[in-house]
């Protein structure tokens, strides 16, 4: 409001006042003269109300004058803020770093806000608040009714409560935000004892340090014994400890298995692997550079689709090529990385661009990871970190995706339509992954599909991934050490992180909802969803990976080309050494395997049941 107006404003006031004055002043005097026989503690009563009327116009025309003044808007919020009165947070204790609190809507504020972290529940079924602490006087909102509530609540129902407000409001004087994530409730996997949360007075963190009661692990080797106690004091432990199951989930590698022997651990063995990786990383360089501009892998939008693959895997990329080139997509930006002779001369056939780097990848394993997390799973994540390296140091944007994929609509054309605003402004996007497990919280991103724009902040996350090469090993997954390096980055360089929520598109599904959204897989087998792809993570094996696949309809390999070696391909080729119409199948190879998994069309149903106990049927219900 201009300050005309406000005088404006001010006269009108003044006048209100002026004829309420006048009027107790009339009032008076007409009982005065046509009522002498009052007593005389009543006429001190009126006398008393007229005065109590008089300070109560003084009052006011004070606080009006008070808004003209440039500095009485400060001065009025200081002294209401150092007012102590019934404030939730007395100055003089927590003065220091808590000077108020609102709640505000979660869902208001996400959609104001995207902070890249999936939400659980469905758009529209989330009626929960966002809690807004203000660790300063200035911080604290304006307008002196939710100013007021800000530091003493609200009372409802004869009780003190936090006060609720809008998130523009209640954020309107923030010149900073600081997000924390509290553990959900109730579920399975976090908050299965109770918790809580210590906010003190210091030099700033952003950083949680946990503490539990639970035994030193360093002491207490047996499962059994390492659980949570009550009877125990609290002790500081790593932030990703399973106290249900006595695991530290982010345990450290050790440098020696046996120091006495000389034994080294693969910790060593990881600084070798970094030692070969430094002495040729510029050759590497220098030759992918090449390659991309021979093969034209590098369109105009500046981005490589980058795989990585062994022998035992081979048969899930030439499904990939199969199943793309068969639907009409171009491959030509796809950059494989084998890890082998068999996997190179697979691909090459298959008529992609690939870069077989002996020297950092021939140690590594030809054979299949018969199931997640097994030592062959976990040396082969190295492969995957370094491929997206080497492109990202070549200044490329990365589409990197696992070889158990299959395309509907090439994703590239979500990633690169810049009428999408409001995902441009990330750095990294990842498919959910869907699983709620700690050690995967609050992201739960899945790391088999994920998009990179390249600057310098990816650049930094994938070299610092590289040097956490042996962590990976330890702990048995390349997920759980990303995941934990992107809320690092995010944190300490601004890394803009984005997971795709589970619930607000089906865009990206994987094997959460291959296994459990069931409309989303019906959607999909009708033709009537929006995915752009398939991921067939959340399995076991590639054995069931194949078969999942085939009795969707999204299995293109013909059976002589699935698990063979060299030779056997050769004899299979073209003159020019193409694969292609020798591998690949013109339809979709159809088969039913398990009447209670997804399906193109429905099983018979003598189909077995790869779960009895469930008693489960895609298309119907058993009886």
């Amino acid at each position: 409001m201009g300050s005309s107006s406000r005088i404006v404003g001010l006269g009108i006031t003044l006048l209100l006042l002026c004829a309420l004055s006048f009027y107790s002043g009339y009032t008076n005097a007409i009982n005065e003269d046509t009522q002498p026989h009052l007593h005389r503690s009543e006429a001190d009563c009126a006398k008393e109300a007229t005065s109590e009327i008089q300070q109560r116009i003084n009052a006011r025309v004070q606080e009006e004058l008070q808004k003209l003044s440039p500095t009485s808007k400060r001065k009025s919020r200081h002294e209401l803020a150092k007012d102590d009165g019934d404030a939730i947070f007395p100055k003089a204790t927590t003065g220091e770093y808590a000077a108020g609190i609102l709640r505000v809507s979660k869902a208001e504020l996400l959609l104001e806000y995207d902070f890249g972290v999936p939400n659980k529940h469905k758009p529209g079924e989330d009626d929960t608040d966002a809690i807004i602490l203000y660790n300063h006087a200035h911080a604290l909102p304006s307008g002196r009714t939710l100013l007021h509530e800000a530091i003493h609540g609200r009372i409802e129902n004869g009780h003190q409560v936090i006060a609720n407000a809008t998130a523009s409001s209640a954020l309107s004087k923030c010149d900073t935000m600081n997000v924390v994530y509290m553990p959900l409730q109730n579920t399975a996997t976090t908050n299965r004892f109770p918790e809580c949360y210590v906010m003190i007075s210091d030099f700033e963190s952003y950083h949680i340090n946990r503490w539990m009661r639970v035994p030193d692990f360093a002491t207490v080797f047996k499962g059994k014994d390492r659980v949570l106690n009550h009877n125990l004091p609290l002790r500081h432990v790593g932030r990703i400890t399973l106290a249900t199951k006595g695991v530290d989930e982010l345990d450290v590698p050790l440098l020696w298995d046996n120091f006495e022997k000389r034994e080294k651990s693969f910790l060593f063995e990881h600084f070798d692997i970094v030692r070969t990786y430094l002495e040729n990383v510029n050759s590497v360089l220098k030759d992918l550079k090449k390659i991309l501009k021979d093969r034209n892998v590098v369109k105009s939008d500046n981005t490589v689709i980058v795989m990585t693959v062994n022998q035992g895997q081979s048969e899930l990329l030439s499904n990939f090529i199969c199943s793309a080139r068969r639907r009409g997509f171009d491959v030509g930006s796809v950059l494989v990385f084998p890890t082998d002779e068999e996997s190179k001369t697979l691909a090459d056939g298959l008529g992609v661009a690939t870069y077989y780097d002996e020297k950092n990848f021939g140690r590594l394993p030809t054979g299949e990871a018969k199931v997640y997390g097994d030592p062959i799973f976990c040396q082969m994540m190295f492969a995957k970190i370094l491929s997206v390296a080497y492109v990202t140091l070549l200044g490329h944007d990365v589409l990197f995706q696992d070889v158990d994929i299959v395309w509907y609509k090439n994703p590239l054309e979500f990633f690169h339509n810049t009428t999408n605003k409001p995902i441009q402004k990330f750095d990294i996007l990842f498919q959910h992954d869907g699983s709620a497990h700690l050690r995967y919280n609050p992201l739960s991103a899945n790391s088999g599909f994920y998009y990179v724009r390249n600057n310098k902040r990816t650049q930094y996350l994938f070299i610092s991934f590289i040097y956490h090469g042996a962590l990976v090993r330890k702990t048995k997954s390349h997920q759980h050490v990303l995941i934990q390096l992107l809320l690092e980055h995010s944190s300490m360089f601004g890394l803009n992180v984005k997971v795709f929520d589970k619930f607000e598109t089906d865009m990206f599904p994987g094997g959460f909802h291959y296994h459990q959204d069931w409309d989303t897989m019906r959607s999909i087998m009708k033709g009537t969803s929006n995915a752009y792809l398939m991921h067939m993570s959340w399995t076991e094996n590639k054995v069931n990976k194949l078969l999942f696949l085939r009795q969707m309809g999204d299995w293109y390999v013909n059976d002589q080309c699935i698990n063979v070696d060299v030779e056997t391909l050769k004899g299979v080729m073209k003159d020019d050494g193409s694969l292609f119409e020798s591998c690949c199948s013109v339809e979709p190879l159809f088969s039913c395997h398990f009447r209670d998994k997804p399906s193109i069309k429905p099983c018979p149903e003598d189909t077995p049941l790869i779960d009895p106990r469930k008693k489960r049927n895609f298309w119907g219900v058993l009886g």
